[in-house]
């Protein structure tokens, strides 16, 4: 089985990924289950220029668009709600929203960069301290630009044990050795595989532990074949790692992290 923790619905930007697409692409390359949100959440532009307000949507609309997509398919999809911390902020009803949802949502989703904010900005504690009360992992971008450093991420992982943070890329633009290295030092810090090298993925089992890594692809971001960019990677996963550890990877961490049923289910 594979469980895909990091992929996308929405359009905004050059980003265009239905949910039809979506659908297809898991079928045809055999993605057991994903975890999605809606990159329709991003505040700001690849030049750090506040979008449109006709670009914006709501915190409450771009999650109820995925919400209304993992009810359609609820043995493949499960939910990240995409917070708006920049020009929205937190508010009661995410709570509220989370707790009602809480079959279909199992965490949330910060992108350090498209939100123009450092994960370790004040106003993320509302949504930090719910995480930890729901208990429920954050998983966000982190890269080599300064507002996306893992740093920031290792951070706040610090000042919240209890609570399981995703570093998605593990850095993305760099070597990852900075991620591998952070991610070995706590038991509640985590990397994905999305746009990260063979290599780096293999290092980072060895160096972290096989129970410390997700296995994640962005999908659709480059359209219904996305995925094969990943079949090496997945083949390398499988061959050069013991069946354990591989499974971990694949599929076995993300069900713990984000607490979801048996295998057996799906």
């Amino acid at each position: 089985m594979i469980l895909d923790s990091h992929i996308h619905i929405g359009a905004i930007m050059k980003f265009d990924m239905s949910e039809e697409i979506v659908i297809r692409s898991m079928d045809r390359y055999n993605i057991g289950v994903a975890i999605v949100s809606n990159v329709e959440g991003v505040e700001f532009d690849s030049d750090l220029n506040e979008l449109p307000p006709h670009f914006q949507k709501s915190q409450e609309s771009i999650n109820t668009r995925v919400l209304n997509f993992v009810k359609q398919h609820p043995a493949k999809l499960k939910g990240l709600y995409w917070i708006k911390p920049h020009l929205e902020g937190y508010s009661s009803k995410i709570e509220e929203f989370m707790v009602n949802n809480k079959e279909h949502f199992v965490g949330f989703k910060f992108h350090q960069y498209h939100s123009k904010m450092r994960f370790t900005d004040e106003k993320l504690v509302p949504y930090l301290n719910l995480a930890r009360k729901l208990n429920v992992p954050f998983a966000l971008h982190t890269a080599s630009e300064e507002i996306s450093l893992c740093e920031h991420v290792y951070s706040i992982a610090t000042a919240y044990p209890d609570v399981n943070f995703i570093m998605v890329h593990m850095g993305l633009g760099t070597d990852n050795e900075g991620a591998i290295k952070l991610i070995k030092q706590l038991p509640n810090l985590y990397g994905d595989t999305t746009w990260v090298s063979i290599d780096s993925v293999l290092k980072a089992v060895r160096e972290c532990g096989s129970e410390k890594i997700l296995f994640g692809t962005d999908s659709p971001i480059d359209g219904v074949d996305t995925y094969e960019k990943y079949l090496d990677m997945i083949s390398a996963i499988r061959t050069k790692l013991s069946e354990k550890d591989a499974d971990n990877v694949l599929y076995r961490n993300a069900m713990r992290i984000f607490n979801l049923p048996s295998v057996d289910r799906y």
